[in-house]
C-alpha cells in the first residue's frame, strides 16, 4: 500500500473516532444556507475531467515507459450524516460511486477505464461556500496496455486501482458547484500476477456537481 493512500485512512478514521464523540453536536442544516446540500440523505452528481502524469518512485532505477492520460470521472454520492460541530474540522462524510474513461496521450495501450468506490470527508462551515474536501477509493480498472509494451508495469488487462484527491467546492448556489481537485492515483494487480510494478500518476480534474 502506497504511503499516500494509507495516509489517507489513518486521517479519514480519525475523523471518525472524533465525529463519534459524544461531546460533538451536529449542526442543523438549514434550506437557505449553503451546508443545506449536505444533510444526511442529499445526493450528488459530479462530473469532473483532468489529467494524469505518471512518475517513479525510485525515478532512474528501472527505465520504463511513462504512461500519462486523461479521463473523465462521473459520480453520484450520497452524504452520510449532518455535518458534525468539531470546528476547523467540521463537516460530514460522503459515499460515492465513480466511473472512469479516458485515453493514453503517451506511452504504450489505448485507454483506460473502470469503476471505484469514494469514501469522501467533506470540510464544511456555516455560511461558506468554500467546500474542501478529502477522499479516499479503491475499484477495478480495465486497459489495454501490455506487459510486453509496458515492460511489466502491467500485467493484466483488469487491474486495481487506488486513489487519494483533495479537492474544493465553489458553491455557485444551493444545488450548482464548481470542482477543483488535484491527487494521486495508483494502478497494479495486487500481486495476482508477477511482475507487479504498477502505474502511479499524479494530476487533478475540473468540473461541476449538482445537489438533489
Amino acid at each position: 500500500m502506497k504511503t499516500f493512500f494509507s495516509a489517507g485512512i489513518f486521517f479519514l478514521l480519525t475523523l471518525v473516532l472524533r465525529a463519534g464523540e459524544p461531546a460533538a453536536p451536529q449542526l442543523s442544516p438549514q434550506p437557505t444556507t449553503p451546508e443545506s446540500e449536505f444533510a444526511k440523505g442529499s445526493y450528488e452528481f459530479q462530473n469532473v475531467t483532468g489529467a494524469f502524469r505518471f512518475f517513479e518512485w525510485n525515478e532512474g532505477t528501472n527505465n520504463r515507459p511513462s504512461v500519462d492520460y486523461a479521463i473523465d470521472s462521473v459520480r453520484i454520492g450520497i452524504m452520510l450524516n449532518n455535518p458534525y460541530d468539531l470546528g476547523l474540522l467540521s463537516g460530514n462524510f460522503e459515499f460515492l460511486g465513480e466511473l472512469f474513461g479516458g485515453g493514453i496521450v503517451q506511452g504504450p495501450g489505448d485507454v483506460l477505464t473502470g469503476a471505484t468506490l469514494v469514501f469522501r470527508y467533506n470540510f464544511i462551515q456555516p455560511s461558506s461556500r468554500i467546500v474542501p474536501y478529502f477522499q479516499i477509493g479503491a475499484g477495478g480498472v480495465y486497459t489495454n496496455i501490455t506487459e510486453k509494451d509496458s515492460l511489466g508495469l502491467i500485467s493484466l488487462p483488469v487491474e486495481f486501482n487506488l486513489q487519494s484527491l483533495v479537492g474544493v467546492r465553489y458553491l455557485l448556489n444551493d444545488r450548482w458547484s464548481l470542482v477543483v481537485e488535484g491527487g494521486y492515483r495508483h494502478i497494479s494487480n495486487a500481486g495476482i500476477r508477477l511482475p507487479n510494478i504498477g502505474i502511479d500518476s499524479i494530476g487533478g480534474n475540473v468540473g461541476f456537481g449538482f445537489s438533489f
